[in-house]
């Protein structure tokens, strides 16, 4: 088996989805998937029963054993946010390993967003033509909703709601017995939670196009039979598919589409959810794709290795989810933007001392994009304002901790000296601290670079010396208060680098 090839496997509410496929092409050589029903579970007693887990371990060991038939040695496996919504998905997790040998590694809310772009950029036929216009988006698992919006092409931004059709159906499984328009209820239902969404969508922003992808939509390949992928429909007759649902029976839906009866129970909440949500967008033509979360992992496991298969840049979207988050806090752009620009430089130009690499420098990129959103709630210590703000969004693609150290990139951006070795961290390892250091160092020399606020330096030349880091500017004004603030933040950057750092300046006449 080529080096090339690699395993995949995804836990998801309904089933554990699995692939192998070749990077350099990014052709699937196997796919396939096993219902083990894991949301019925969380979403009933909010933990995974005994049953449940050994049907996971079978799964597991038989994907185990195809992906070793077929010679691959490298099988990423992870959980989704459902299934670490499980009070017990820790345990479950320890179990899995020390029954099958294969580890899970968790995704958030926000990495799943970002996997789920890359694979509509991967794979989505047309998709630049498709998101010309205003096009969200929709992929819907059994718990939980994300709604990702394009406009011009671009990404645009991300929302998780959790409104899946089979958290709507536990959540009112018991009220639909008791009243006697259970669908108008569960509208009203449904509505109450897309509120807040539609509240904060962008003025002035059509989204006439709807994507809709995920495991929860697998009940529509019963109810639009197609030989295809991808279904497009119009929004006529996805009402016409909407009112013949919502006033059958389950016994009529059961024989007409032969569904299973846990299928019969999700069809309800998933039409009303996606008609919900085409109706509040105003949308007017569907997309029904079979793109899963598995797809992008794929993708972007084929952009990492470098495939000329996949001709898209996997940090887009996450800057563009950074900045998205400066604009709504307010975040000076121009400030914003001269940190950023010789945070970079820094990094570039001093890689000899500090060792990092491309993911490193993601972070900084991001961290520099949002350092001073806490401003918005109060400009005095605004640095805590931006660690708790930081932690508490969805930074499209990055880790739990690397969002971690993000917001304490920013905590500590400014005149707030943590303990050199940030050891009261004691949540992150020591690799994880000493980047924190690293990074924390290169930002507060970029944000000094500008404690005019003014941009004032327009060229800056970085000099790795024996006995010094010294920065020679050339600038349009005066630069004593930078050299003023970069002595006092400097001396983080000494302590983490063992050099101190100088600032040497003309003026431009």
């Amino acid at each position: 088996m080529a080096v090339s090839e690699r395993g995949f496997v995804v836990i998801g509410a309904q089933f554990v989805f699995f692939s192998i496929t070749d990077l350099r092409t990014l052709k699937e050589i196997e796919r396939g998937s096993y219902p083990v029903a894991i949301g019925e579970d969380i979403y009933a007693t909010h933990e995974i029963e005994p049953e449940t887990v050994d049907q996971l371990v079978v799964a597991l060991q038989t994907i185990d054993r195809l992906m070793k038939d077929y010679g691959v040695r490298d099988v990423q496996v992870v959980g989704s946010h459902s299934f670490f919504e499980a009070e017990n998905a820790q345990f479950i997790r320890d179990q899995l390993q020390s029954r099958t040998g294969l580890v899970v590694s968790p995704l958030t809310l926000s990495q799943e967003s970002f996997y789920r772009t890359q694979a509509v950029l991967g794979k989505f036929p047309n998709f630049n033509q498709v998101t010309k216009d205003g096009t969200v988006l929709i992929d819907i698992s059994s718990g939980s909703a994300e709604l990702t919006a394009f406009a011009d092409g671009d990404f645009g931004f991300s929302r998780n709601l959790s409104l899946g059709p089979l958290r709507v159906f536990e959540v009112m499984s018991d009220l639909q017995r008791t009243v006697p328009n259970p669908v108008e209820v569960m509208r009203d239902f449904i509505d109450s939670r897309l509120a807040d969404f539609m509240r904060l969508l962008p003025k002035n922003q059509h989204y006439p196009h709807v994507i809709l992808m995920g495991s929860a939509l697998s009940v529509f390949s019963a109810l639009i039979p197609t030989g295809s992928d991808t279904v497009e429909i119009d929004r006529d007759g996805f009402k016409l598919l909407y009112q013949e649902i919502t006033h059958a029976s389950d016994q009529y839906l059961s024989e007409q589409y032969d569904l299973t009866p846990t299928e019969t129970a999700q069809v309800l909440p998933t039409v009303l959810l996606v008609y919900r949500l085409i109706k509040s967008l105003n949308s007017d033509e569907i997309w029904i794709s079979d793109l899963k979360l598995l797809d992008g992992l794929e993708v972007n496991a084929a952009s990492e290795a470098g495939s000329k298969a996949v001709n898209i840049d996997s940090d887009h979207e996450i800057l563009i989810s950074a900045r998205n988050l400066a604009e709504r806090y307010m975040v000076d752009p121009k400030h914003r933007d001269f940190t950023v620009k010789y945070a970079l430089q820094l990094f570039d130009r001093l890689k000899k001392l500090h060792g990092l690499g491309k993911r490193e420098r993601l972070l900084l990129e991001i961290a520099a994009t949002v350092t001073d959103i806490g401003a918005y709630v109060d400009t005095h210590k605004h640095y805590e304002h931006s660690d708790y703000i930081i932690r508490a969004s969805e930074l499209i693609g990055l880790t739990a901790a690397e969002q971690r150290m993000v917001a304490t990139i920013a905590r500590y951006h400014s005149s707030d000296t943590p303990q050199t070795d940030l050891s009261d961290l004691t949540e992150l390892n020591a690799n994880r601290r000493l980047v924190i250091a690293k990074l924390t160092a290169l930002l507060r020399v970029a944000d000094a670079l500008d404690a005019s606020r003014q941009q004032k330096i327009e060229k800056i030349r970085v000099s790795l010396q024996k006995d010094r880091v010294l920065l020679t500017v050339t600038a349009s004004d005066d630069v004593e208060l930078e050299r003023w603030s970069l002595r006092t933040k400097g001396a983080f950057f000494a302590a983490v680098y063992g050099l101190p750092i100088e600032l040497k300046g003309k003026t431009r006449l």
